[in-house]
Protein backbone atom coordinates (compact mmCIF):
# COMPACT_ATOMS: atom_id res chain seq x y z
CA UNK A 1 0.00 0.00 0.00
CA UNK A 2 1.44 3.35 -1.05
CA UNK A 3 0.78 6.85 0.18
CA UNK A 4 -1.72 8.92 -1.77
CA UNK A 5 1.04 10.70 -3.64
CA UNK A 6 2.90 7.44 -4.18
CA UNK A 7 -0.16 5.91 -5.79
CA UNK A 8 -0.53 8.94 -8.02
CA UNK A 9 3.13 8.82 -9.11
CA UNK A 10 2.88 5.09 -9.85
CA UNK A 11 0.37 5.88 -12.59
CA UNK A 12 2.62 8.37 -14.38
CA UNK A 13 4.37 7.56 -17.64
CA UNK A 14 8.13 7.82 -17.93
CA UNK A 15 10.91 6.65 -20.24
CA UNK A 16 12.29 3.27 -19.26
CA UNK A 17 13.85 0.38 -21.15
CA UNK A 18 15.16 -0.34 -24.63
CA UNK A 19 14.65 2.48 -27.13
CA UNK A 20 14.53 0.11 -30.14
CA UNK A 21 15.96 2.93 -32.28
CA UNK A 22 15.58 2.81 -36.04
CA UNK A 23 18.60 2.14 -38.24
CA UNK A 24 18.28 1.58 -42.00
CA UNK A 25 20.31 -1.66 -41.99
CA UNK A 26 20.69 -2.84 -38.38
CA UNK A 27 17.10 -2.20 -37.26
CA UNK A 28 14.88 -1.11 -40.17
CA UNK A 29 11.69 -1.79 -38.17
CA UNK A 30 12.88 0.21 -35.20
CA UNK A 31 11.31 3.39 -33.85
CA UNK A 32 12.07 6.89 -35.10
CA UNK A 33 11.73 9.04 -32.02
CA UNK A 34 11.35 12.79 -32.41
CA UNK A 35 10.42 12.89 -28.74
CA UNK A 36 13.64 14.09 -27.11
CA UNK A 37 15.24 17.35 -28.24
CA UNK A 38 18.82 16.21 -28.74
CA UNK A 39 21.48 17.48 -31.13
CA UNK A 40 22.96 14.38 -32.72
CA UNK A 41 24.85 16.45 -35.28
CA UNK A 42 27.91 17.21 -33.12
CA UNK A 43 27.96 14.23 -30.76
CA UNK A 44 30.70 12.49 -32.74
CA UNK A 45 32.87 15.59 -32.51
CA UNK A 46 32.21 15.96 -28.79
CA UNK A 47 32.84 12.25 -28.13
CA UNK A 48 36.24 12.49 -29.80
CA UNK A 49 37.17 15.49 -27.66
CA UNK A 50 36.08 13.76 -24.44
CA UNK A 51 37.86 10.49 -25.22
CA UNK A 52 41.10 12.29 -26.03
CA UNK A 53 41.08 14.20 -22.74
CA UNK A 54 39.27 11.85 -20.39
CA UNK A 55 41.35 10.62 -17.47
CA UNK A 56 39.61 9.20 -14.42
CA UNK A 57 41.49 10.62 -11.47
CA UNK A 58 40.99 8.82 -8.16
CA UNK A 59 39.71 12.10 -6.68
CA UNK A 60 36.59 11.63 -8.79
CA UNK A 61 35.66 8.64 -6.66
CA UNK A 62 35.22 10.93 -3.67
CA UNK A 63 32.26 13.11 -2.68
CA UNK A 64 34.46 16.09 -3.38
CA UNK A 65 33.39 19.66 -2.68
CA UNK A 66 29.73 18.97 -2.16
CA UNK A 67 26.49 18.71 -4.04
CA UNK A 68 26.11 21.90 -6.06
CA UNK A 69 28.99 22.18 -8.53
CA UNK A 70 32.74 22.30 -8.08
CA UNK A 71 34.52 25.64 -7.95
CA UNK A 72 36.33 24.61 -11.11
CA UNK A 73 33.11 23.93 -13.00
CA UNK A 74 31.30 27.04 -11.76
CA UNK A 75 34.32 29.17 -12.68
CA UNK A 76 34.48 27.64 -16.16
CA UNK A 77 30.75 28.11 -16.69
CA UNK A 78 30.89 31.73 -15.54
CA UNK A 79 33.72 32.43 -18.00
CA UNK A 80 31.76 30.72 -20.80
CA UNK A 81 28.61 32.72 -20.11
CA UNK A 82 30.58 35.96 -19.81
CA UNK A 83 31.96 35.24 -23.29
CA UNK A 84 28.69 34.39 -25.03
CA UNK A 85 25.77 35.93 -23.07
CA UNK A 86 26.99 39.53 -23.22
CA UNK A 87 26.10 40.29 -19.58
CA UNK A 88 25.87 43.86 -18.31
CA UNK A 89 27.27 42.61 -15.01
CA UNK A 90 29.62 39.67 -15.33
CA UNK A 91 28.51 36.28 -14.09
CA UNK A 92 30.14 35.31 -10.82
CA UNK A 93 30.82 31.62 -10.05
CA UNK A 94 29.06 32.09 -6.71
CA UNK A 95 25.82 32.92 -8.53
CA UNK A 96 25.85 29.51 -10.22
CA UNK A 97 24.44 26.31 -8.75
CA UNK A 98 24.61 22.94 -10.51
CA UNK A 99 22.30 19.95 -10.26
CA UNK A 100 21.77 16.73 -12.16
CA UNK A 101 19.94 18.41 -15.03
CA UNK A 102 17.73 21.45 -15.55
CA UNK A 103 14.70 19.23 -14.99
CA UNK A 104 15.51 19.17 -11.28
CA UNK A 105 16.16 22.91 -11.25
CA UNK A 106 12.75 23.55 -12.81
CA UNK A 107 11.28 21.80 -9.81
CA UNK A 108 13.50 23.73 -7.42
CA UNK A 109 12.37 27.04 -8.91
CA UNK A 110 8.76 26.03 -8.28
CA UNK A 111 9.53 24.99 -4.70
CA UNK A 112 11.36 28.21 -3.91
CA UNK A 113 8.77 30.58 -5.37
CA UNK A 114 5.48 28.87 -4.46
CA UNK A 115 3.96 27.06 -1.52
CA UNK A 116 2.05 23.85 -2.36
CA UNK A 117 -1.66 23.96 -3.00
CA UNK A 118 -3.97 25.83 -5.32
CA UNK A 119 -3.46 29.36 -3.95
CA UNK A 120 -0.02 30.11 -5.44
CA UNK A 121 0.97 29.57 -9.05
CA UNK A 122 3.44 30.11 -11.87
CA UNK A 123 2.50 31.89 -15.10
CA UNK A 124 3.44 30.48 -18.52
CA UNK A 125 2.54 31.35 -22.11
CA UNK A 126 1.03 28.98 -24.69
CA UNK A 127 2.38 26.92 -26.29
CA UNK A 128 5.29 26.07 -24.00
CA UNK A 129 7.72 23.24 -23.22
CA UNK A 130 5.48 20.33 -22.32
CA UNK A 131 7.57 18.85 -19.51
CA UNK A 132 7.09 21.98 -17.40
CA UNK A 133 3.69 20.50 -16.54
CA UNK A 134 5.50 17.61 -14.83
CA UNK A 135 8.74 19.23 -13.71
CA UNK A 136 7.07 22.09 -11.88
CA UNK A 137 4.21 20.18 -10.27
CA UNK A 138 4.74 16.47 -9.57
CA UNK A 139 6.45 16.80 -6.20
CA UNK A 140 5.75 20.45 -5.45
CA UNK A 141 1.96 20.47 -5.57
CA UNK A 142 2.13 23.81 -7.40
CA UNK A 143 -0.61 24.69 -9.88
CA UNK A 144 0.25 26.34 -13.21
CA UNK A 145 -1.54 29.20 -14.96
CA UNK A 146 -1.32 29.25 -18.77
CA UNK A 147 -1.85 32.40 -20.81
CA UNK A 148 -3.25 32.11 -24.32
CA UNK A 149 -1.79 34.70 -26.67
CA UNK A 150 -4.16 34.13 -29.59
CA UNK A 151 -3.01 35.95 -32.71
CA UNK A 152 -0.59 38.15 -30.76
CA UNK A 153 3.10 37.59 -31.42
CA UNK A 154 4.24 36.32 -28.03
CA UNK A 155 7.77 37.55 -28.71
CA UNK A 156 6.63 41.12 -29.25
CA UNK A 157 6.01 43.74 -26.54
CA UNK A 158 2.27 43.36 -27.18
CA UNK A 159 2.32 40.04 -25.32
CA UNK A 160 2.99 41.80 -22.01
CA UNK A 161 -0.63 42.99 -21.79
CA UNK A 162 -1.78 39.37 -22.13
CA UNK A 163 0.37 38.29 -19.19
CA UNK A 164 -1.06 41.22 -17.25
CA UNK A 165 -4.55 39.99 -18.06
CA UNK A 166 -3.64 36.42 -17.10
CA UNK A 167 -2.24 37.63 -13.81
CA UNK A 168 -5.38 39.61 -13.00
CA UNK A 169 -7.67 36.74 -14.03
CA UNK A 170 -5.82 34.40 -11.68
CA UNK A 171 -5.97 37.00 -8.90
CA UNK A 172 -9.72 37.31 -9.35
CA UNK A 173 -10.00 33.55 -8.70
CA UNK A 174 -7.91 33.87 -5.54
CA UNK A 175 -4.69 32.58 -7.12
CA UNK A 176 -1.50 34.43 -6.25
CA UNK A 177 1.02 34.38 -9.13
CA UNK A 178 4.56 34.10 -7.79
CA UNK A 179 6.66 33.73 -10.95
CA UNK A 180 6.69 33.93 -14.74
CA UNK A 181 8.68 31.34 -16.68
CA UNK A 182 9.75 31.89 -20.29
CA UNK A 183 11.76 29.78 -22.73
CA UNK A 184 14.28 31.96 -24.55
CA UNK A 185 14.93 30.73 -27.21
CA UNK A 186 11.47 29.23 -27.24
CA UNK A 187 10.53 25.59 -27.14
CA UNK A 188 8.69 24.55 -29.33
CA UNK A 189 8.52 27.62 -31.64
CA UNK A 190 12.27 28.13 -32.01
CA UNK A 191 12.05 31.92 -31.72
CA UNK A 192 13.97 34.33 -29.51
CA UNK A 193 12.48 37.13 -27.43
CA UNK A 194 13.19 40.67 -28.55
CA UNK A 195 15.06 42.92 -26.16
CA UNK A 196 12.11 45.29 -25.81
CA UNK A 197 9.82 42.37 -25.00
CA UNK A 198 12.15 41.14 -22.27
CA UNK A 199 12.22 44.65 -20.81
CA UNK A 200 8.42 44.73 -20.87
CA UNK A 201 8.21 41.38 -19.11
CA UNK A 202 10.72 42.55 -16.52
CA UNK A 203 8.66 45.67 -15.83
CA UNK A 204 5.56 43.52 -15.52
CA UNK A 205 7.26 41.17 -13.03
CA UNK A 206 8.67 44.11 -11.09
CA UNK A 207 5.25 45.78 -10.85
CA UNK A 208 3.75 42.60 -9.39
CA UNK A 209 6.75 41.66 -7.26
CA UNK A 210 7.08 38.24 -8.94
CA UNK A 211 10.10 36.29 -10.13
CA UNK A 212 11.16 36.08 -13.79
CA UNK A 213 12.72 32.72 -14.60
CA UNK A 214 14.34 32.64 -18.04
CA UNK A 215 15.06 29.17 -19.41
CA UNK A 216 17.99 29.87 -21.75
CA UNK A 217 19.00 26.27 -22.35
CA UNK A 218 19.06 26.80 -26.16
CA UNK A 219 20.92 30.13 -25.93
CA UNK A 220 23.71 29.20 -28.34
CA UNK A 221 21.78 26.71 -30.48
CA UNK A 222 20.91 29.54 -32.87
CA UNK A 223 21.59 29.37 -36.58
CA UNK A 224 21.44 31.87 -39.45
CA UNK A 225 19.14 31.50 -42.42
CA UNK A 226 19.89 32.70 -45.93
CA UNK A 227 16.25 32.84 -47.07
CA UNK A 228 14.95 35.33 -44.49
CA UNK A 229 16.12 37.55 -41.62
CA UNK A 230 17.48 35.65 -38.65
CA UNK A 231 16.62 36.40 -35.04
CA UNK A 232 19.34 36.94 -32.45
CA UNK A 233 19.32 35.57 -28.93
CA UNK A 234 19.21 38.13 -26.13
CA UNK A 235 19.87 36.96 -22.59
CA UNK A 236 18.05 38.69 -19.75
CA UNK A 237 21.48 39.33 -18.24
CA UNK A 238 22.47 41.42 -21.27
CA UNK A 239 19.89 44.03 -20.18
CA UNK A 240 20.70 46.67 -17.59
CA UNK A 241 18.19 46.07 -14.78
CA UNK A 242 18.58 49.58 -13.40
CA UNK A 243 15.17 51.23 -13.08
CA UNK A 244 13.47 48.12 -14.50
CA UNK A 245 13.58 45.26 -11.99
CA UNK A 246 15.31 44.15 -8.82
CA UNK A 247 18.09 41.73 -9.87
CA UNK A 248 17.02 39.43 -7.05
CA UNK A 249 13.84 38.62 -8.99
CA UNK A 250 15.61 37.38 -12.16
CA UNK A 251 17.00 33.86 -12.55
CA UNK A 252 18.46 31.95 -15.53
CA UNK A 253 18.40 28.24 -16.31
CA UNK A 254 21.20 26.81 -18.46
CA UNK A 255 23.28 23.65 -18.82
CA UNK A 256 25.20 21.22 -20.99
CA UNK A 257 22.32 19.27 -22.53
CA UNK A 258 21.48 21.37 -25.60
CA UNK A 259 24.29 23.72 -26.70
CA UNK A 260 26.80 20.98 -25.87
CA UNK A 261 24.70 18.03 -27.09
CA UNK A 262 25.20 16.32 -23.72
CA UNK A 263 21.83 15.53 -22.22
CA UNK A 264 23.28 12.30 -20.87
CA UNK A 265 25.85 14.25 -18.87
CA UNK A 266 23.00 15.38 -16.58
CA UNK A 267 24.38 18.82 -15.80
CA UNK A 268 22.18 21.88 -15.46
CA UNK A 269 22.62 25.11 -13.55
CA UNK A 270 20.59 28.01 -12.23
CA UNK A 271 22.15 31.46 -12.08
CA UNK A 272 20.80 33.98 -9.61
CA UNK A 273 21.94 37.24 -8.02
CA UNK A 274 19.62 36.51 -5.12
CA UNK A 275 21.76 35.10 -2.30
CA UNK A 276 18.79 33.70 -0.39
CA UNK A 277 17.49 31.98 -3.55
CA UNK A 278 20.94 30.49 -4.16
CA UNK A 279 21.32 29.23 -0.58
CA UNK A 280 17.90 27.61 -0.70
CA UNK A 281 18.68 26.04 -4.08
CA UNK A 282 21.89 24.53 -2.77
CA UNK A 283 20.15 23.14 0.30
CA UNK A 284 17.60 21.33 -1.86
CA UNK A 285 20.05 20.23 -4.57
CA UNK A 286 21.85 17.89 -2.19
CA UNK A 287 19.20 15.42 -3.38
CA UNK A 288 20.22 15.81 -7.05
CA UNK A 289 23.97 16.17 -7.02
CA UNK A 290 25.85 15.79 -10.32
CA UNK A 291 28.55 13.15 -10.48
CA UNK A 292 32.16 14.22 -10.00
CA UNK A 293 33.04 12.58 -13.31
CA UNK A 294 30.41 14.53 -15.25
CA UNK A 295 31.58 17.78 -13.68
CA UNK A 296 35.20 16.98 -14.53
CA UNK A 297 34.34 16.34 -18.21
CA UNK A 298 32.22 19.49 -18.44
CA UNK A 299 35.01 21.55 -16.91
CA UNK A 300 37.48 20.28 -19.49
CA UNK A 301 35.11 21.20 -22.30
CA UNK A 302 34.31 24.69 -21.01
CA UNK A 303 37.94 25.50 -20.17
CA UNK A 304 39.01 24.88 -23.76
CA UNK A 305 37.51 28.05 -25.20
CA UNK A 306 39.06 27.53 -28.60
CA UNK A 307 37.34 24.15 -28.88
CA UNK A 308 34.03 25.54 -27.60
CA UNK A 309 34.10 28.30 -30.21
CA UNK A 310 34.71 25.76 -33.00
CA UNK A 311 32.04 23.40 -31.66
CA UNK A 312 29.38 26.10 -31.44
CA UNK A 313 30.14 27.40 -34.94
CA UNK A 314 30.01 23.88 -36.35
CA UNK A 315 26.76 23.16 -34.52
CA UNK A 316 25.18 26.35 -35.86
CA UNK A 317 26.08 25.47 -39.46
CA UNK A 318 24.86 21.89 -39.11
CA UNK A 319 21.61 22.95 -37.44
CA UNK A 320 20.86 25.36 -40.29
CA UNK A 321 21.56 22.66 -42.86
CA UNK A 322 19.46 20.07 -41.02
CA UNK A 323 16.55 22.49 -40.56
CA UNK A 324 16.45 23.32 -44.28
CA UNK A 325 16.71 19.64 -45.19
CA UNK A 326 13.79 18.75 -42.90
CA UNK A 327 11.72 21.63 -44.26
CA UNK A 328 12.36 20.38 -47.79
CA UNK A 329 11.16 16.89 -46.85
CA UNK A 330 8.01 18.32 -45.25
CA UNK A 331 7.27 20.62 -48.17
CA UNK A 332 7.56 17.76 -50.62
CA UNK A 333 4.82 15.80 -48.84
CA UNK A 334 2.61 18.84 -48.20
CA UNK A 335 3.00 19.11 -44.41
CA UNK A 336 2.74 22.64 -43.02
CA UNK A 337 4.76 24.03 -40.13
CA UNK A 338 5.63 27.17 -38.17
CA UNK A 339 8.09 28.92 -40.46
CA UNK A 340 9.46 31.55 -38.08
CA UNK A 341 12.45 31.09 -35.80
CA UNK A 342 16.04 29.95 -36.13
CA UNK A 343 16.89 28.43 -32.78
CA UNK A 344 16.54 25.10 -31.04
CA UNK A 345 16.18 21.62 -32.48
CA UNK A 346 12.55 21.43 -33.55
CA UNK A 347 9.89 22.27 -36.10
CA UNK A 348 6.31 22.95 -34.94
CA UNK A 349 4.15 20.98 -37.37
CA UNK A 350 0.60 21.94 -38.30
CA UNK A 351 -1.33 18.74 -38.87
CA UNK A 352 -4.75 20.24 -38.19
CA UNK A 353 -5.88 19.52 -41.79
CA UNK A 354 -5.22 15.82 -41.20
CA UNK A 355 -7.04 15.35 -37.90
CA UNK A 356 -9.57 12.47 -38.12
CA UNK A 357 -12.41 14.61 -36.78
CA UNK A 358 -15.06 12.39 -38.35
CA UNK A 359 -13.90 9.58 -36.05
CA UNK A 360 -14.12 11.67 -32.86
CA UNK A 361 -17.44 13.46 -33.36
CA UNK A 362 -15.57 16.66 -34.12
CA UNK A 363 -13.50 16.60 -30.90
CA UNK A 364 -10.18 18.09 -32.05
CA UNK A 365 -8.13 17.04 -29.03
CA UNK A 366 -9.43 13.49 -29.21
CA UNK A 367 -8.56 13.51 -32.92
CA UNK A 368 -5.04 14.69 -32.12
CA UNK A 369 -4.62 11.87 -29.60
CA UNK A 370 -5.90 9.36 -32.16
CA UNK A 371 -3.46 10.66 -34.77
CA UNK A 372 -0.62 10.43 -32.23
CA UNK A 373 -1.55 6.80 -31.56
CA UNK A 374 -1.37 6.07 -35.28
CA UNK A 375 2.06 7.64 -35.52
CA UNK A 376 3.23 5.46 -32.63
CA UNK A 377 1.82 2.38 -34.32
CA UNK A 378 3.72 3.35 -37.48
CA UNK A 379 6.95 3.58 -35.48
CA UNK A 380 7.36 7.33 -35.16
CA UNK A 381 7.04 9.31 -31.93
CA UNK A 382 6.40 13.05 -31.59
CA UNK A 383 5.33 15.33 -28.78
CA UNK A 384 1.75 16.51 -29.23
CA UNK A 385 0.37 20.01 -29.22
CA UNK A 386 -1.86 19.05 -26.31
CA UNK A 387 1.19 18.16 -24.21
CA UNK A 388 2.74 21.51 -25.12
CA UNK A 389 -0.43 23.46 -24.34
CA UNK A 390 -1.05 24.50 -27.92
CA UNK A 391 -4.12 26.76 -28.13
CA UNK A 392 -5.71 24.56 -30.80
CA UNK A 393 -5.40 20.85 -31.74
CA UNK A 394 -3.25 19.53 -34.57
CA UNK A 395 0.25 20.61 -33.61
CA UNK A 396 3.18 18.22 -33.22
CA UNK A 397 6.87 18.85 -32.45
CA UNK A 398 9.39 17.28 -34.81
CA UNK A 399 13.09 17.25 -33.83
CA UNK A 400 15.13 17.81 -37.00
CA UNK A 401 18.71 17.26 -35.77
CA UNK A 402 18.79 13.49 -35.57
CA UNK A 403 20.82 11.46 -38.03
CA UNK A 404 19.66 12.42 -41.54
CA UNK A 405 18.49 8.88 -42.31
CA UNK A 406 16.27 8.93 -39.20
CA UNK A 407 14.66 12.28 -40.08
CA UNK A 408 14.03 11.11 -43.63
CA UNK A 409 12.45 7.84 -42.49
CA UNK A 410 10.43 9.60 -39.80
CA UNK A 411 8.92 12.05 -42.29
CA UNK A 412 8.19 9.14 -44.64
CA UNK A 413 6.27 7.34 -41.90
CA UNK A 414 4.39 10.49 -40.91
CA UNK A 415 3.34 11.13 -44.49
CA UNK A 416 2.28 7.50 -44.82
CA UNK A 417 -0.02 7.80 -41.79
CA UNK A 418 -1.46 11.01 -43.24
CA UNK A 419 -2.13 9.27 -46.55
CA UNK A 420 0.22 11.53 -48.46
Amino acid sequence: MLSTRGGKWAKMRYAHGDQNAYHPTRNPKGIVSFGNAENWLVQEDLTTFINERSHFDKQLCAYGEGYTGTVRLRTAMAKHMNTYFNPVQKFDPEEITFAAGVTELNEVCAMLTCDPGDKESILLGMPIYGAFARDLTIRTGVKLEYVEVGDTDQFSPECVALYEAGYEAAKARGVDIKALIICNPHNPLGQSYRRETLVGLMRFCASKGIHLISDEIYALSVYDRDDRPSEKFTSVRSIDYTGIIDPKLVHILYGMSKDFASGGMRLGCVISQNDEFTRATRAVCRFSSPSQYAMDIASKILEDQEYVDKLLKKSSLLLAKARLSAEDLLNKVGIGFHEKGNAGFFIWLDLAPFLPLEETDGDGWAAERLLSQRFTQAGVIMATGEAYHAPAPGRFRLVFCLEEYAVREGVRRISQVLGK
